[in-house]
């Protein structure tokens, strides 16, 4: 049985990505170190829907992200309009049993509800157009560009990225006073102070030369382009320090624990680590993958960004607003993306000037913002 004592807040999400789930956590986090007095639930919406949805959605979208990038990009850009959004409502109300899903509410009896994803929230405002329950709600909007079914008229409020997003919203008719531009939730991992030259002595590296920090996951990184980008940065920056991390690529890890890159002192390897803001924190430079959650981690560390190989949709997206305010590149390949970071560890001006302009897009406490405000609320 759930406590009745408390506040209650529950927090939305679904597997599709890993940035909706952090985020969702990261506000969980928030809310339980400020205000341990709420009750707070992190669910996986799609524990409510039938098993083969369960199993199969995710695998889905992983898999045509990764090997049919123009077939999702086809997907994101057919829904991204508001006449569409019926097409969602009835297609999730299809996977998630309905039933459950109120019943669950109904027993939790939440004060709030967030949700960190659209897809979740399409079936609270079901809710309330049929008068089942009406509970007050916000979207979290987890990537830097807008997408329609984001939009919905029965959330009582937003959490976005950017201004644009704030007009965006605007533009369909929400009040602004409904919008906040918190930035997007991030753990507090990724914006507390460390000790660098801790973190580097632990690596065995020098607080004298730069660190590039590669990060693979998703397929988007090959092993021979991998090798193909270290050796071409060695070859132009000899003292350059290499940290890299396959994340969830378990063919990439298994690939890089046979390799000879281990035996050299200036290159660590890792597979999926729970250090990436250790990393983060002593790394000049990075590239990896366009996500929400991960550019966002990387602009609270002041971090330069290389992206490569963008999945088309939401990462074109963030891509734009980091090229757009000077705190990254994309590469059109492997071979750009070597280029790119020889030239930025070569002129350690350049990289101090993109460096700040990359501060000055963080906003670290996006996740204790949201908690705030929606603890004045109920």
């Amino acid at each position: 049985m759930f406590q009745t004592s408390k506040k209650k807040i529950l927090i939305l999400h679904v597997p599709f990505g890993a940035g909706h789930v952090m985020a969702a956590k990261a506000i969980a986090e928030s809310f339980e170190k400020k205000y341990p007095e709420i009750q707070t639930e992190v669910i996986d919406a799609l524990d409510f829907s039938f098993e083969i949805f369960r199993q199969i959605l995710p695998k889905t979208f992983n898999l045509m992200t990764a090997k049919a990038p123009f077939l999702y990009k086809w997907v994101y850009d057919y829904c991204n309009n508001d006449s569409r959004q019926d097409l969602l409502t009835i297609t999730y109300s299809a996977v998630i049993k309905n039933s459950g899903f109120v019943k669950f509410i109904k027993d939790f009896n939440p004060n709030f509800i967030i949700s960190t994803n659209p897809l979740p929230m399409q079936l609270v405002s079901f809710t309330k157009q049929k008068n089942i329950i009406d509970i007050l709600s916000a979207n979290v909007c987890t990537d830097f560009g807008f997408h329609a079914f984001w939009h919905d008229a029965d959330v009582n409020y937003y959490f976005v990225a950017t201004e644009e997003i704030k007009r965006a919203l605007a533009e369909r008719g929400m009040e602004q006073e409904k919008v906040r531009v918190t930035g997007i939730p991030i753990r507090p991992r990724f914006f507390e102070t460390v000790d660098r030259v801790k973190i580097l002595h632990e690596l065995g590296f020098s607080n004298e030369f730069p660190v590039f920090l590669v990060v693979g996951g998703g397929g988007k990184i090959t092993y021979l382009n991998l090798l193909m980008i270290i050796k071409k940065v060695r070859e132009r920056n000899q003292e350059a320090q290499f940290i890299v991390v396959a994340g969830r690529d378990k063919s990439l890890e298994k690939k890089l624990e046979k390799s000879d890159l281990k035996t050299y002192p200036k290159i660590k390897v890792f597979g999926f680590t729970d250090k990436m803001a250790d990393f983060m924190s002593v790394a000049d430079l990075i590239l990896t993958k366009a996500g929400g959650l991960t550019i966002a981690e990387c602009f609270a560390k002041g971090l330069p960004i290389i992206v490569n190989d963008v999945i088309p949709g939401q990462e074109d997206d963030n891509v734009e607003y980091l090229v757009k305010n000077g705190a990254g590149f994309t590469a059109k390949g492997a071979k750009e993306a070597a280029e790119i970071a020889v030239n930025l560890l070569s002129i350690p001006e350049k990289l101090a000037e993109i460096k700040e302009n990359s501060k000055k897009l963080s906003k670290p406490n996006a996740a204790e913002d949201i908690a705030d405000f929606v603890v004045s609320q109920i």
